[in-house]
């Protein structure tokens, strides 16, 4: 995909987000989907072998087989997040050009995919599903943040860019983004630990939240929805009958601080040093592997 249009970039700079449609193909999404899938198949044939479940549930599409997986143990849903999940699709993803190209009108051509980046499987939250699966995490409303307040102060003059790529369509039946446009060139709202029943390890002071309304978006796949990081924005509970499948993955001009210097982001595209761009997929799980060693007891976070 060609770079940003003026408009398009003009209207990042003021509203503080930009939906791109059609920003991607089903070739550039489906081997990350296969990759989910397989983590998927193996916890299904898992619990089938320790009796936890009495079939694999090979017929339910992609939206929908770790549910019952979730309802029979909610460690089911573990090893699809980074860094548990490290696979080689995505991987790939991090360097996919169509993305990067978008990626490099807004944050420039020394690009770094960020360590603070997640996949996420947000489980259905509604009366259908009985026990313990709407309390979990995955499945709970999201709270009010702003990406840059689960940073470290050091990127606070970075620009960081969140791409919100669903691998499924997303509305507000299932919870797609709600955020808080045009505030972004203010300063950093004071972040509180959230409410029990709310995702996520710190949320917005409420007294700071904007006076005005905020919008949802809702975002088809093959979609996205670029974030300034200090873009407030939340998610509602999935209230439809399967997973809403998504990805955020945040991006920094490789050259400038970027608020985890503990944990292993990736160089993905460099016109200046390309011998920096990180391109094999051993040399990631190479840093993880030391990263999990040597960032123990490391500070994640600016709050206390």
């Amino acid at each position: 995909m060609p770079a940003l249009t003026p408009e398009q970039l003009a209207f990042f700079d003021t509203e503080g987000y930009l939906h791109i449609p059609n920003a991607l193909n089903d070739c550039d999404l489906d081997p990350v989907q296969a990759e989910l899938e397989s983590i998927v198949d193996r916890t299904a044939h898992r619990l089938l072998s320790e009796g936890k479940i009495d079939r694999d549930y090979a017929e339910l599409p992609f939206a929908q087989r770790l549910i019952p997986l979730a309802q029979a143990e909610a460690s089911a849903i573990d090893g699809l997040n980074i860094p548990g999940n490290l696979g080689e699709a995505i991987f790939d993803f991090f360097h996919n050009p169509r993305l990067l190209d978008l990626v490099e009108s807004l944050v420039g051509p020394e690009i770094y995919a960020n360590a603070c980046q997640h996949l996420r499987a947000k489980l259905p939250a509604t009366d259908n599903y009985a026990g313990h699966i709407s309390k979990m995490e995955w499945a709970r409303s999201t709270a009010w943040h702003q990406d840059l307040g689960v940073l470290l102060p050091e990127a606070d003059d970075t620009l960081i860019v969140t791409t919100w790529i669903p691998l499924v369509d997303a509305d507000e039946g299932n919870g797609t983004l709600i955020i808080y446009p045009r505030c972004h060139k203010q300063p950093l709202r004071k972040h509180i630990r959230p409410p029990d029943d709310m995702g996520g390890s710190f949320t917005v002071d409420p007294a700071e939240l904007p006076p005005w309304d905020p919008i949802a978006i809702p975002v088809r796949r093959g979609g996205l929805l670029a974030l300034h990081c200090r873009t407030p924005h939340s998610s509602q509970p999935n209230r439809s009958d399967a997973i809403r499948w998504s990805m955020d993955l945040r991006w920094n001009d490789a050259r400038k601080a970027n608020g985890r210097p503990h944990l292993p982001g990736l160089y993905v595209r460099s016109r200046e040093s390309p011998e920096l761009v990180v391109s094999e997929h051993r040399e990631w799980l190479t840093a993880w592997k030391f990263a999990r060693v040597a960032s123990r007891g490391a500070r994640s976070y600016r709050w206390d």
